[in-house]
């Protein structure tokens, strides 16, 4: 069959390791959040900063730099691992959930929300593309 699935040029250098990547960042994502799950605690944290970074040139990141107070007292800051443009002012509160056992690994909500609804996309996908690449190999 000309032009149908079975004639697709597979790049199985480029498809298993991308599926491999994309499985892996799921997979890990997943464990630490049931790992952790249970002894998550929301509470309230002020943008102190925010973190410019340039990739390439004329490419802008942009991460927020919160504190927070654990309940034992404890403050931290934490650079967030959302990079956005032009990211949230300079002390707005934001909702903040820690782990009280690594609370130097806390988030932002609405961040950590996003990655648990995007974690089966990115795990279909890194499926789907190990599995071309075992299609290219045999």
């Amino acid at each position: 069959m000309v032009g149908g699935w079975e004639d697709a040029y597979v790049p199985v250098t480029s498809a298993g390791p991308d599926g491999g990547v994309f499985v892996w960042g799921s997979a890990a994502e997943l464990v630490k959040y049931v790992r952790t799950r249970s002894r998550l605690v929301r509470t309230t944290g002020v943008v102190v900063g925010r973190e410019d970074s340039e990739m390439r040139p004329g490419v802008k990141r942009r991460s927020a730099v919160f504190r927070f107070t654990t309940e034992q007292g404890r403050s931290f800051e934490v650079v967030s691992s959302a990079q956005t443009w032009p990211g949230p002012k300079v002390g707005a509160p934001i909702p903040v959930i820690c782990d009280p056992e690594r609370p130097w690994r806390a988030e932002r909500v609405g961040v950590l929300v996003f990655k648990l609804w995007l974690m089966p996309l990115t795990l279909a996908l890194g499926v789907f593309l190990l599995v071309l690449a075992l299609r290219g190999l045999m």
